[in-house]
């Protein structure tokens, strides 16, 4: 879609209720999906306001539901949000909204191909008590030139988001064509001034932004917002061994989390990327950025390992936040698999650890195509002070039926992740509603996000390929015991009213964990 666009819009971002954690958005999940952190210590404050995802300031989190691949009108692929409230009880899907461009009050118009939903974030940037939120647009056309790339900002009040007074933005500088601003999202404190930063994409230049703000820009009137942040763009190589000129410059995808790596109080912005034009060793990998506000443009580790779903949270209760990479793709060790790198003070990530499905205790066996770390998503399920890990295995075969897919839940310890007390979630588990189907693809978002206020981290999966691929979404309860499907809810794109258009419900979800 081509329309005018703000290059100074849209700043800086929010804390997760849980004290030391970052919060991430999440981009479409079959290229790379982030999740994001969750800390047993304390990481400086970020700026106070409603929690992220509370949008209509009642106390609990709300659903965010990316369908780029949703049909506006009949415009494929021109993409919305859902928006599903939450409640005591959970998820209250009789209170629900879709936005798209054609929303009133929303910049520009739908358009086919846009991908609008394709990433999401939350924060509360004007600090107003409800928590506004972050919609990429990678594909939008902008006087940049095709695929340029957009995000807008959709703002929260009493009634839950609106499209009024919403804003929308370009890469600060040096947009261009097919640089697709707005791949990913991250929000969080990454600079320890006790203010929240923004961090966005542009895979297609190889560029991370990070804006930061000032305490006299981020409360305004409501009927005159505005953005003013300190933009600064960063290169993302990746490792430069084995890469060419060409491959140098674009990347296929990049990713931020956040999560205090190093144990200072501050939280530390891991970026996940991939580059296919590179030889095979060099394709995958992960920058730690300690410092953003710091002249140098090195990170400060970078570590060399294939990856699908990136996630960072202190599995092991010693203060460091630890990276889990997915490897979903089958191919070299172990086939699917996930690494976790252990945080620590020098931030050497030398050590690693690999869990899989012949991990003892974790659920059912390795087998191809299975696909396990296609999504991935870190919070406190059972309120130990640990951080545990969802991890989405879309493609696993359940009761019988091919790529029905399921969610693994492995919890923290004192040795990190494990097999302990795992447990697997599909549409087949009892107390779950639906059953599992060939190509639901259950897994293929999953974020563990308190939407009930209880302290629990719940789990939240989606399965894209429901319904040809009208998608679904369930929601399970966490507790001192874990998940349970007792109680849970599924919803599906007619409970939502946005059947027959191709939703996808479910692939990108809104988390901060």
């Amino acid at each position: 879609m081509r329309s005018s666009v703000f290059s100074r819009a849209l700043a800086a971002a929010a804390v997760t209720a849980m004290g030391a954690a970052g919060t991430t958005g999440v981009a479409h999940a079959s290229v790379v999906s982030a999740g994001t952190t969750v800390r047993a210590t304390t990481v400086k404050a970020a700026a106070t306001g409603a929690k992220p995802y509370d949008f209509n300031g009642d106390g609990y989190a709300d659903l965010a539901l990316g369908d780029p691949y949703g049909k506006v009108g009949s415009l494929t692929s021109a993409g919305f949000v859902t928006i599903v409230y939450g409640s005591k009880s959970g998820a209250n899907t009789a209170k629900k909204q879709v936005i798209s461009q054609n929303t009133s009050g929303v910049p520009g118009a739908a358009e086919k191909t846009d991908h609008f939903g394709y990433s999401l974030a939350s924060l509360d940037y004007d600090r107003d008590g409800y928590a506004d939120l972050l919609v990429g647009t990678p594909d939008e056309d902008t006087t940049s030139g095709t695929n340029a790339g957009s995000e807008t900002i959709l703002w929260g009040s009493k009634s839950g988001l609106t499209g009024t007074g919403s804003q929308t933005m370009a890469e600060p500088s040096n947009a261009g064509a097919n640089h697709r601003f707005g791949f990913s999202v991250a929000t969080g404190d990454f600079d320890g001034d006790g203010l929240t930063d923004w961090v966005d994409t542009s895979p297609g230049d190889a560029y991370f932004w990070t804006f930061t703000t000032s305490s006299q820009n981020l409360r305004a009137a409501a009927a005159a917002r505005t953005f003013r942040p300190a933009a600064k763009g960063r290169p993302v190589r990746g490792s430069q061994k084995g890469i060419n000129a060409a491959a140098a410059t674009t990347l296929d995808a990049l990713v931020p989390v956040g999560g205090d790596v190093n144990g200072d109080g501050r939280l530390d912005l891991i970026v996940g990327w991939r580059n296919s034009k590179a030889e095979a060793k060099y394709q995958y990998g992960f920058d730690v950025w300690t410092d953003i506000s710091a002249v140098s443009q090195d990170p400060a580790k970078e570590v060399l390992t294939k990856l699908d779903g990136l996630a960072a949270g202190d599995f092991n209760g010693d203060g460091y936040a630890d990276v889990a990479a997915g490897a979903a793709d089958d191919s070299g060790r172990a086939h699917s698999h996930l690494v976790v790198f252990p945080g620590g003070a020098d931030v050497a990530m030398d050590a690693s650890y690999l869990v899989n499905q012949e991990t003892a205790g974790v659920p059912g066996a390795t087998a191809l195509g299975d696909k396990f770390g296609t999504s991935l998503s870190a919070g406190d399920v059972n309120k130990d002070g640990k951080a545990d890990l969802a991890v989405g295995v879309p493609g696993r075969t359940v009761s019988g039926a091919a790529r029905a897919g399921e969610a693994i839940v492995l919890y923290g310890g004192a040795d990190g992740l494990t097999g302990t007390g795992s447990q697997a979630v599909s549409q087949s588990t009892s107390g779950v509603p639906g059953s599992a189907e060939t190509d639901d693809a259950f897994g293929t978002g999953v974020s563990l996000l308190d939407i009930t206020g209880d302290g629990y981290a719940d789990l939240i999966a989606g399965a894209s390929g429901e319904n040809s691929l009208d998608g679904c979404v369930s929601v399970l309860k966490g507790g001192t015991s874990g998940v349970t499907g007792t109680g849970s809810v599924t919803f599906g794109a007619g409970t939502v009213g946005v059947s027959g258009k191709g939703a996808q419900l479910g692939r990108v979800i809104g988390r901060i964990g």
